[in-house]
């Protein structure tokens, strides 16, 4: 602002900012308006190619501004009034009128601010309303497990039964082949519980040390039985495996999505009712 000293008075008067300085601060609030608005309806952060702590200072020098031009129109018009009071010549009463009346560039700066005020207000409220979007579950059929049964599975045990493969001065050769001849009917090509397969191992390892025996004994072996009268395994049969069967009636869950766009207390788009 300019501001003189009175001659005859000494006082210090203020007066409006020259038209060079009232249009760089315009620009600044122009451009700091313009941002606001634009960050606001396109819901970005808002950013200004000015500074902000410049861009409100320029709204507060141009309402300072504003107001000493008030004043100073004020003085004007009460000299021009007295002088034509003394003079009362038309020429006078169209100066008093000119000066009279209000700058135009009043209406202008309050469109400017309350245009952002607005703007403002009105992006802060649509982005309260979009964060507060939500979605939800609506569930129309739970889910549930199939349900089960005792019954038998694929898998199969090995039980013992219909007697011994050998007894005492067997051909020694000829139960060996008979221990694998069982062992392959029973142990291989089918799927087997843990206990069977233990067996298996068992039948397996005794074959081993049989054949071994055999390379050693050469022909006309023959088995010598134990106490019981028996010499190696006794015949094994296959027999289901008791286990808990699904009954194949599990109930997959039904369900879909509902969005609720926009919320802000009684203003709602979309499915905004209460969760399910």
């Amino acid at each position: 602002m300019r501001s003189y000293n009175c001659p005859n008075c000494s006082k210090r008067v203020v007066y409006p900012l020259t038209r060079g300085w009232r249009a760089f601060w315009w620009v600044f609030a122009i451009v700091t308006a313009a941002a606001g608005v634009w960050a606001n309806v396109t819901l970005h952060e808002g950013y200004s190619w000015v500074p902000g702590g410049l861009g409100l200072l320029s709204f507060v020098v141009l309402c300072l501004d504003v107001g000493v031009r008030r004043r100073v129109d004020a003085a004007e018009r009460a000299a021009l009034v007295s002088a034509a009071a003394e003079s009362d010549t038309p020429a006078s009463a169209r100066v008093v009128a000119a000066v009279s009346a209000p700058p135009s560039y009043i209406a202008g700066l309050t469109v400017v601010i309350t245009l952002a005020m607005l703007s403002s207000a009105v992006g802060a409220l649509i982005v309260a309303g979009l964060n507060n979007a939500y979605s939800y579950t609506v569930v129309l059929q739970e889910a549930e497990p199939a349900t089960t049964q005792p019954g038998f599975g694929s898998s199969v045990n090995l039980a013992s039964g219909g007697g011994d493969l050998c007894g005492d001065g067997d051909d020694y050769t000829g139960c060996l082949n008979m221990h694998v001849a069982m062992y392959n009917s029973v142990c291989v090509g089918v799927s087997l519980t843990a206990t069977a397969q233990s067996t298996c191992s068992s039948l397996s390892a005794f074959i081993e040390d049989v054949r071994i025996q055999a390379d050693g004994c050469g022909s006309g072996c023959t088995t010598q039985a134990d106490e019981q009268g028996r010499w190696g395994w006794a015949y094994l049969r296959p027999a289901p495996a008791p286990t808990m069967v699904s009954n194949d009636n599990a109930l997959p869950e039904l369900s879909y999505e509902r969005y609720c766009l926009f919320s802000l207390g009684p203003v709602q788009v979309g499915d905004c009712g209460e969760t399910f």
